[in-house]
């Protein structure tokens, strides 16, 4: 594929290392995978639903022929004639197999139903992924970016509810615009380019584009964890400082040897080098040879207690 044209714009950004998730296939997410496709990224298309004969309307890619078939094993089959970096699941996303996927560069939300749309937002969050939410219904469509300021979860209550396409009904022009903003956003973000920071409500009635400004209100966002306290004590009997946690927990040893460099072991204590000479006992202590900065032995304390 020739991307010169998109380079003008974009810059020499090499797409085609960067991996998009798709998750629902139906008039965005079809249209977004197209989009993204022909700009040379590599996609993962995850949709549990089939193609039926309303869906061909706003749907474009898909076909007369792709009625009672996967939509994700379709819409694959179908794109790989310009890319063949596509892989496609016929899955139903939840928290159990979201994390069994391969890890993309960013996610783009597509589908319909809060409860999927919470698992994504929660995913990405966990895991600093770019994710570009999008809803489009008749002639309205929302556009947002989660990507290290607010989340879903600072727009949507757990009980928020959506019209419905297959009752309320959908323009193909509307999808086909979400779409296209979904993945400029997409390209932005990959780029490295400025992107949108504001929700955006489209009204395609009216041809009215609202931007608005979304504050950090929900627990994902606004807790921090709390430093964990940790007790530092010199100890001339033991001939080194002593940490300890508050209150003080065993110490996973195996978990220890697989991140730091071992120089002896028991089943019970370890001995690794971390700038200083470190014995750790699995009920819980550090002691710390040969050390007397404080604020230094706190530091690679917190690093060894985080990897306990």
């Amino acid at each position: 594929m020739d991307y010169s044209r998109q380079e003008l714009v974009l810059g020499k950004a090499d797409l085609t290392r960067k991996t998009a998730l798709i998750i629902g296939l139906g008039a965005i997410g079809s249209n977004s995978a197209n989009l993204l496709a022909r700009s040379g990224l590599k996609l993962i298309l995850v949709d549990n639903d089939k193609v039926e004969l309303p869906n061909i309307n706003s749907q474009s890619i898909y076909t007369k022929d792709d009625i009672n078939k996967s939509k994700a094993l379709q819409l694959a089959s179908h794109l790989r004639k310009v890319n063949k970096n596509i892989t496609a699941y016929g899955i139903r996303i939840d928290s159990s197999n979201l994390s069994k996927l391969p890890k993309p560069d960013i996610v783009l939300d597509c589908t319909d139903n809060m409860e999927t749309r919470f698992v994504i937002n929660d995913y990405c969050k966990k895991n600093s992924i770019p994710l570009i939410h999008s809803a489009a219904i008749k002639s309205y469509g929302t556009i947002f970016v989660v990507c290290n300021g607010p989340c879903l979860r600072c727009i949507y209550s757990n009980n928020s509810i959506f019209e419905d396409c297959s009752i309320s009904g959908i323009l193909n022009t509307t999808s086909s615009l979400i779409s296209s903003i979904q993945c400029n956003e997409a390209l932005k973000i990959l780029a490295k380019k400025p992107y949108e920071k504001t929700l955006l409500r489209v009204n395609l009635k009216n041809n009215e584009i609202t931007k608005i400004k979304v504050n950090k209100r929900c627990n994902l966002c606004i807790d921090r964890p709390m430093k964990q306290k940790l007790i530092v004590k010199k100890c001339s009997d033991k001939g080194g400082y002593s940490v300890t946690r508050n209150p003080i927990k065993p110490i996973n040893l195996k978990s220890i040897k697989k991140h730091f460099n071992v120089l002896a072991e028991t089943p019970i204590v370890l001995v690794i080098k971390e700038k200083y000479e470190i014995i750790i006992h699995n009920y819980g202590e550090l002691l710390f040879k040969n050390a007397e900065n404080t604020k230094e032995i706190e530091k690679i304390a917190r690093k060894v207690f985080k990897n306990a």
